[in-house]
């Protein structure tokens, strides 16, 4: 399963940056890479950043 597809059924439409860290069993010291994955989603269109430590997902199924 990808990453994104994890993302995708296991978070709200609405999600923090802590909601994303613990889906991925990250921790504390993981926030860099957190915010490193969430940058490339942001670049490639399937999020948007709503404010600091919240996004908001813009690709929904398309089957």
């Amino acid at each position: 399963m990808g990453l994104y597809n994890l993302v995708e059924q296991l978070l709200p439409n609405e999600f923090s940056i802590y909601q994303f860290m613990a889906v991925l069993d990250m921790d504390r010291g993981d926030a860099r890479e957190a915010r490193n994955i969430l940058k490339q989603f942001f670049q490639r269109g399937y999020i948007t950043r709503i404010s600091k430590n919240m996004y908001s997902k813009t690709i929904f199924n398309k089957k």
